[in-house]
């Protein structure tokens, strides 16, 4: 994935955000997400901030589209795998 977009596509949907739920979180319009979601508006660097305010674990990987994960910086697709790992081992308990 080469643009911040597609990273934010992927974010809202392996996060399943609902773009009034992102509203409230960021001050920006639901309406103004959805138009970027699906490619009708560009995204803006006060988007991007915005969307780090919210995850800033996903910061660097937002921008660039790599992970650091010593620092912290990780993707929505590392979050939930370590997620579904923990689920596996507190049900195998």
């Amino acid at each position: 994935m080469e643009r911040i977009v597609d990273r934010f596509v992927l974010l809202a949907n392996v996060e399943d955000v609902k773009m009034p739920w992102l509203q409230k979180q960021t001050g920006i319009s639901a309406g103004r997400w959805h138009k970027v979601k699906t490619g009708q508006n560009e995204m803006r660097a006060s988007d991007v901030d915005a969307l780090v305010k919210v995850w800033p674990e996903y910061a660097y990987w937002l921008v660039t589209g790599e992970e650091l994960p010593e620092s912290g910086q990780i993707s929505p697709m590392s979050r939930n795998k370590k997620n579904r790992s923990r689920l596996k081992v507190y049900l195998s308990t």
